[in-house]
Order: structure tokens, then sequence, then C-alpha cells
């Protein structure tokens, strides 16, 4: 009984200290399934969304930015931050995905991600997220990862928004691009992997 007193009285200041304090989830995949409690198309569980939510925002995270890995999940990412103050997104094409611009069309699925970022400006507060992973060339080679992280800029550069950059085993093409256009984006956050 004394132990599960001091326990719960652990957490419970832990969870004030914590709360004492402003958090910003800013690469948060609320998009993926497994927050419904999907893993790999199977109910492992309730769906707790709501929960989850609940018990970050009990310990200080006052905003979310919902990451957009692709166009579509981009669309996924937005139609989500619209549903709460709380949440954002990014749009942008993960570089382990960045062979749809190739077989949507470069053009088209450029146009996509300008639409979505455009038009709802206040929402989509990034670009990303983009940048370059060579842990993982079997999803994606790396000259088309070379390719359209270089081509995201142009985003950037249009919408004026920051970007949401990802580096894996990358880190000397990934600085060279980034000396090339840093006078194109005005800022953002790097994700070291």
């Amino acid at each position: 009984m004394v132990r599960a007193a001091c326990v719960f009285l652990c957490r419970s200041v832990a969870l004030t200290a914590m709360a004492q304090h402003r958090f910003i989830d800013i690469g948060v995949n609320l998009t993926d399934p497994m927050f419904r409690g999907l893993y790999r198309g199977k109910q492992k569980h309730d769906d707790d969304f709501d929960q989850i939510i609940d018990r970050a925002l009990k310990i200080g995270v006052e905003k979310f930015m919902i990451t957009g890995g692709n166009l579509e999940d981009s669309k996924e990412a937005l139609k989500l931050a619209e549903t709460r103050d709380e949440f954002y997104s990014t749009v942008g094409c993960h570089p382990t995905r960045c062979s749809e611009f190739e077989q949507t069309g470069e053009s088209e699925y450029f146009s996509g991600l300008r639409e979505l970022a455009a038009a709802h400006r206040g929402k989509v507060v990034a670009v990303g997220e983009c940048g370059l992973d060579f842990d993982r060339l079997e999803f994606c080679p790396k000259e088309t990862q070379l390719k359209y992280f270089e081509k995201q800029f142009d985003l950037a550069e249009e919408t004026k928004l920051p970007m949401f950059l990802h580096c894996r085993n990358s880190h000397h093409e990934f600085i060279d691009i980034m000396k090339r256009n840093r006078d194109r984006c005005v800022g953002g956050v790097v994700r070291f992997v």
C-alpha cells in the first residue's frame, strides 16, 4: 500500500513538473494506423487516439505538427490537422517515397503539393518531411532522392514556409544541397537519424 502511494505520488509530481513546460511535437506521424490500434492491417487494440492526445496535452504538449510523408499522406495530415486547434501539418515527400514524383508525373505531383500548401495557410506550417535517406535505398534510389529533395526547395521558396528536413547516412550530399539552396528557404529543422 505504501509502495503504491509512493508510485502514485512520484507519477503525480512528474506529470506536474512536465505540465509546467510547454512542448511542440514537430514530427508526429498521427496518420499512421497504429494510432488507431491497427498494426499491419490487424486491429490489435481499441482506437485510443483521443487518449494519446489527451495524455500529451496533460504533460504540456501544446501543438502537434503532423508529418506529411507523401502527397496522399499530406492530404490525410491536413485533414487531421483541421480537426483540432492544436494540430498543424506539413506538406512534402519523404526521401524514401520520392519515386512517387515519377510514378504520378513530376509536375502533377508537385502541383498537388503546391495546391495543398497554398490553399491551407495557417494549418500547413512547413514543407516536408523531405531530405535524403541512404540507409533505405531499397525504397527509393539515391539519384531520385537527390533530384526531388532539391525540387522541394521550389515549394519552400514559393510558399515561404520553413522546411522539415530528414538526413540519414547522407550527410555530405545533404550539406551540399543545403549550401546550394540555403537562400531559397526561410529556415527549418533537421531530423538527423
